[in-house]
């Protein structure tokens, strides 16, 4: 049998006239939102074909995150006017916009069931209804909330911020109970395990903190050469990969887990990795940095990527398509580029 191949096959490209921000993909895959860093949000429909795009209103100074709903009927938008927008999925026709607070609205996460949209403004996380009306204002951290994120089952809310991740459950009528997962230093990322058992979250001392959920256990992994912006888990729960400046290190869990192994260390990038993402239901991960690369690679079978292309400026953000097979390239001069992945 003839060995197998994997590599991303260019599709179709374009420019926008914006910074490139933050990219989420419609749950069919056949549309993505943008995120502009000067403000603009741009609905981009066809995207495995020939992409046409369409510009919205924005928030200026700057667009901060975008977030499709899991039935793909609508999107929501934030940024530094302090603003959240709902849009409709098909047309991005402005359903609703409103301030939730004077700060900033940094971060957006839909739960998975899409009955709840969480923000976060500085230090406060609140809940939506898909509609916009408030369901709940969660307690207030002590600092600002940099990252949140609901478990796979959307009972649990993943709060990150200094000190610590905190996790709010919700119950039926939006009351929340509150449980601390302490780690020294400031919390960067939330990453869920997707079975369930683990919780981990990057550190700007350079540093990987994660907890196992059933026992309360905790551990920490040290030794990066910076602050680990970047935490993303396997589709299988295996690996955890991780990244601080140009380093890619992937961590295995399987077996007893990681305390007392070494990780692999993916080679490649000649600057900071600015953004990660794992195959929906798949091995391969992509990542895309600051030097121009994006690479595809295949942890726990090789720590060279299989896989890599220049791109048209600085790589801000990659995200898969919901199905696997696609990958979307956002860059610092506007380039956004779609890529398939090809099996053989």
């Amino acid at each position: 049998m003839a060995p197998r191949f994997s590599l991303l096959e260019p599709r179709a490209s374009l420019t926008l006239d914006d910074y490139v921000r933050d990219l989420a993909w419609a749950p069919d895959g056949q549309s993505l939102a943008v995120a502009g860093g000067e403000g603009k949000v741009f609905l981009v429909s066809d995207c495995r074909q020939s992409p046409q795009v369409r510009e919205l209103g924005g928030h200026f100074p700057g667009t901060l995150a975008v977030a499709f709903a899991p039935d793909g009927a609508r999107f929501a938008t934030s940024g530094q006017d302090g603003t959240l927008a709902l849009r409709r999925g098909d047309s991005g026709e402005e359903l609703r916009r409103w301030s939730p607070a004077r700060a900033w609205t940094e971060q957006l996460a839909w739960s998975p069931d899409g009955t709840s949209l969480a923000s976060s403004a500085a230090r406060v996380v609140t809940l939506w209804t898909p509609e916009g009306e408030p369901r709940a204002v969660l307690a207030a951290h002590s600092s600002t909330v940099v990252a949140l994120a609901w478990d796979r089952g959307g009972r649990d809310l993943g709060a990150a911020a200094q000190g610590g991740v905190r996790v709010y459950r919700l119950d039926a009528g939006a009351n929340a109970s509150t449980r601390e997962f302490p780690a020294e230093g400031a919390c960067l990322s939330v990453a869920w395990s997707p079975n369930g058992k683990l919780l981990a979250t990057g550190i700007q001392t350079g540093k990987v903190h994660f907890w196992y959920l059933a026992s309360g256990r905790n551990s920490e992994m040290s030794g990066y050469g910076a602050r680990v912006a970047l935490t993303a888990w396997s589709a299988n729960s295996r690996y955890l990969a991780t990244s601080a400046a140009a380093e890619v290190v992937v961590w295995d869990f399987g077996g007893k887990g990681p305390e007392g192994t070494r990780p692999a260390q993916l080679t490649g990038h000649t600057d900071r990795v600015e953004s990660l993402d794992w195959q929906p239901g798949g091995a391969h991960l992509v990542s895309g940095g600051r030097d121009w690369r994006l690479s595809l690679w295949l942890p726990g079978k090789a720590t060279q990527a299989i896989d890599a292309h220049l791109a048209e400026g600085e790589v801000t953000v990659v995200r898969w398509s919901p199905d696997g097979r696609y990958v979307a390239v956002g860059a610092a001069q506007g380039a956004l580029a779609f890529y398939e992945l090809v099996e053989g």
